[in-house]
């Protein structure tokens, strides 16, 4: 599915191009907005207003055209993608918009040509259910500004006796909105980023009477005395060193979903 933008800010544009390739029921493309070629989606960011000359040029063409807001669209005939962007959530919406993945396409009435869509499902999972103790599920979040690294810890939890739903944030930032929109089992949590550092991200999910028990597990390249100090000082639950490996990976897993299991207030 080729997908362009239009509208977008250099951040958010960047930010897209790093969810497409974690898909796993389609292949995304991310494609330049031009005359050379039409879109399969086109995804306008902010108000669609201002892009009514781009927007009337394709009227009878076969695109999917979305508005990425934090509110739906006031005009018909656009569905909604919710601001900010989550990694799980766009690729559910695409998913459903491609019909793939077992996800149902949003209903179209046969009047007008484009119908307003609103998709309002939580973010979820990317990761397909895995096989095992269908009772058992846990909603985990990712913060790393490395893909591979997504990759390679979406892997590794996929291979948990669990249906494991994954959300992922490039920055400490996004983590700290995205803990404040869901609640999630458990947290990995990078400490080399820009911006916000897995020390400071953590020290302010800790302040949160809500997040003072999740546990959060730090990745570090190295660990030192001094990183495990500061962690400590932060709030960390413990350590992962990069890059992952499946043994030490699983032993960390067992003792963290036993305490989840245990001792967690899960919704």
């Amino acid at each position: 599915m080729k997908i362009s933008t239009l509208g977008f800010p250099s951040t958010e544009e960047a930010k897209l191009g790093k969810i497409l390739p974690l898909a796993k029921n389609a292949a995304y493309t991310l494609q330049a907005f031009d005359a050379s070629g039409v879109p399969d989606v086109l995804l306008v960011f902010g108000e669609v207003g201002a892009y009514q000359a781009q927007l009337t040029g394709l009227s009878g063409l076969p695109v999917q055209i979305g508005v990425v807001a934090k509110q739906p669209p006031e005009q018909a005939g656009y569905f909604h993608l919710p601001f900010p962007l989550v990694a799980s959530r766009v690729l559910r919406v695409l998913d459903g918009l491609s019909g793939v993945g077992g996800i149902e396409p949003p209903s179209t009435p046969a009047q007008p040509e484009h119908t307003a869509i609103t998709v309002t499902a939580e973010p979820a999972a990317i990761a397909a259910p895995i096989e095992g103790d269908t009772a058992l599920q846990y909603r985990v979040l990712v913060v790393d500004d490395s893909l591979p690294m997504q990759k390679a810890l979406a892997l590794e939890l996929e291979k948990l006796p669990a249906t494991v739903h994954i959300d992922f944030a490039g920055s400490g930032e996004e983590a700290l909105t995205m803990t404040e929109e869901q609640r999630y089992d458990f947290i990995f949590l990078d400490i080399m980023m820009p911006g916000i550092d897995g020390f400071e991200a953590c020290t302010q999910m800790r302040k949160r009477p809500a997040m003072k028990k999740t546990p959060i597990i730090m990745l570090t390249a190295k660990t030192s005395p001094m990183d495990e100090v500061k962690g400590v000082i932060a709030g960390c639950s413990t350590y992962l060193t990069k890059p992952i490996v499946h043994e030490d990976f699983q032993k960390v897993m067992q003792r963290i979903t036993k305490w989840v299991d245990n001792f967690s207030v899960r919704d």
